[in-house]
């Protein structure tokens, strides 16, 4: 595998283009933005050859380096030409021309300041790649963090980002709900929206609107509009945060209040999409609404609300987005959906089926296909799940003419793992979005290895596989279990845990981890910092291997080898120092309080039900 991703077509050629010292980058009839994606090109070419030619627009000569806009191909293909004497790049537009950009910067890093000669004939498959962030359920990025996620993204052709806000965003008349975060400001949105845009990243904002309003709608402030009564007298917790909070909608202020919201953050994007998830709304017609979902059913009160804001966001020349799944078990419904409404079709399998993107398809819905970088609620990802999840539904949504990709990365139960071990899971999801064809999962991660970490060995993503998947515990059960007050709820966290599985697992994190070790001897400088945050997140999930064992020791009477209870404690304390070193390195404080009051939980009860050997 060349390139990430794949073009469609390459062609090797005879012969070689030589970078000398007085090589130029000229630029031929582009906008004036192509100076930031030559001014990209002149510091890839300066770091993998050591040569830092001139920039300068006008006519080429022989031996440059050409990036020249052309009219006469498709608006999102582009051509690579390497040959002898010069490597011209063209774009059908000019996003089109930065994709050819980074294409040949992949071939520079492969081959240095001596590139083989070769054609490239590319466009993508999906025209809208998208990557969406979870921005509200325990980490809100810093601005420096977001500017990266947007260079990679830039540098794998991904062209659009959705960042998932429920309440953080600083709303200016809802200080009671993001008054214990540290939510994104205007200002930093605006100035991510502008970043974004010059890398050709269509920043698209994403609102929760319906389901998952818990911290909005469990305040003094807001209560009344929840469709549980007595919702803000409820102490918080992971477990039922996740499970409520539904907007009211019998309220006749329900709707004018989201449209409020909308409007307000909406303001803030060049874009004109907007997502209004309309997801998981698990309490609808069980609390304040009842009366009314008993009269027309709950399905048409869902109805009724995506429609209004659907429509009203149409009238401003706005492409709604919302989570389509409810369209594909209610198939009947679809023709109450305005046309030019998009339909998100999640599906997080490993092997996910086509079903949802076929029935939607035949249903006539306009739809992108979301899969996930498979991260959330653990500490380290499900690299392989994640592999087999993009790889299919990528190929669903070629199959079925689904316009876009939407490759999703979750936070439930405070987003605890570190936020570039998604990097292999966005990857996946950039490559079959451009190129569905297949590639195994070896010759996929040997390309990442090489252009992500600068690892042409192939040896640290081999390790970073091998450590994933090895969590007995994960924190999803380990949330659960210690914020449970019944026993027997306790015991359901239990069920399908085996804790005869934690010694070979806990060895082959460790074996992992020795191979990561051997495998920064191949890496680019710049990259081995991610091997700090992978040895902390290992031992993480190492602790809470040990801590099943425990818990089914002492707490379940199990005849079972164990830890010391209060060596655990202070084992896990002293670890998750380490680990708020790493959170603070890239993330705000943000709910940050809220899992250091688990962890903390978890040491107390440790030490309780243990004895303190003197």
């Amino acid at each position: 595998m060349d390139f990430l991703p794949m073009p469609h077509s390459v062609r090797k050629g005879e012969g070689f283009f030589v970078l000398r010292y007085d090589t130029r980058i000229v630029l031929e009839n582009t906008e004036p933005s192509a100076f930031l994606y030559a001014q990209m090109l002149q510091e890839d070419i300066h770091r993998f050859t050591g040569l830092k030619p001139a920039i300068l627009r006008g006519t080429a000569q022989p031996g440059d380096v050409i990036l020249r806009a052309d009219a006469a191909l498709e608006e999102t293909s582009y051509r690579l030409s390497v040959t002898t004497e010069s490597v011209l790049v063209r774009g059908g537009s000019d996003e089109s021309l930065l994709n050819g950009v980074m294409t040949l910067s992949q071939w520079l890093q492969r081959h240095g300041a001596r590139l083989p000669a070769l054609e490239i004939e590319d466009q993508p498959d999906l025209r809208y790649r998208g990557y969406y962030l979870d921005c509200s359920r325990g980490r809100v990025p810093t601005l420096e963090t977001l500017k990266r996620y947007a260079d990679l993204l830039c540098r794998y052709k991904i062209n659009e980002w959705q960042l998932y806000i429920e309440h953080t965003y600083l709303f200016r008349n809802l200080s009671e709900a993001w008054r214990g975060d540290t939510p994104l400001t205007a200002e930093e949105i605006m100035e991510l929206d502008r970043y974004c845009r010059a890398r050709h990243i269509e920043l698209i904002p994403s609102l929760s609107s319906f389901g998952h309003m818990y911290r909005i709608l469990s305040t003094k402030t807001c209560c009344d509009l929840c469709e549980l009564p007595d919702s803000e007298k409820i102490p918080f917790s992971y477990t039922y945060a996740g499970d409520h909070h539904t907007l009211n909608v019998s309220n006749p202020r329900a709707v004018d209040f989201i449209k409020s919201l909308i409007t307000e953050y909406r303001a803030l994007f060049t874009s004109k999409k907007f997502n209004i998830c309309c997801d998981e709304t698990f309490d609808l017609g069980k609390g304040r609404s009842k009366a009314l979902a008993d009269e027309k059913g709950d399905h048409a009160l869902y109805m009724a609300h995506v429609v209004e804001l659907c429509r009203w966001l149409l009238s401003q020349g706005v492409t709604p987005m919302f989570w389509g799944d409810i369209m594909w078990r209610h198939p009947e419904a679809y023709a109450e959906i305005p046309e030019g409404v998009i339909c998100l079709n999640w599906g997080y399998l490993p092997e996910q089926r086509e079903n949802e993107v076929r029935d939607l398809a035949q249903m006539g819905a306009t739809q992108y296909v979301c899969p996930g970088v498979c991260t959330w609620n653990r500490w380290l990802p499900l690299t392989e799940n994640s592999y087999k999840n993009n790889r299919a539904m990528c190929g669903h949504g070629r199959k079925y003419h689904a316009i876009g990709l939407l490759n999703t990365d979750w936070g439930d139960y405070g987003h605890i793992c570190h936020p570039w071990f998604s990097v292999p899971g966005i990857l996946y999801g950039a490559a079959f979005a451009w190129n569905a064809d297949n590639v195994p999962f070896d010759e996929i991660n040997q390309a990442i290895s090489l252009f992500e970490y600068g690892d042409r060995e192939g040896t640290f993503m081999k390790a970073f596989v091998h450590l994933t998947d090895h969590e007995i515990f994960p924190w999803f059960n380990a949330v659960r279990w210690i914020e449970a007050a019944d026993p027997e709820k306790r015991r359901e966290q239990l069920r399908e845990i085996d804790p005869a599985q934690v010694p070979a697992a806990n060895a082959a994190i460790d074996a992992a981890l020795d191979e990561l070790a051997q495998a920064a001897l191949h890496m680019s400088v710049d990259k081995r910092s991610i091997l700090q945050a992978l040895e902390i997140s290992a031992t993480g999930a190492k602790l809470f291997n040990d801590i099943v064992c425990w818990i089914f020791a002492v707490q379940e009477g199990r005849e079972l080898p164990h830890r010391d209870g209060w060596e655990l404690a202070a084992a896990l304390e002293n670890w998750y120092a380490a680990y708020l070193t790493e959170w603070r390195a890239v993330s705000k404080e943000s709910t940050l309080r809220r899992t250091q009051q688990l962890i903390c939980r978890y040491a107390d009860t440790l030490r309780l039900n243990s004895r303190k050997e003197l």
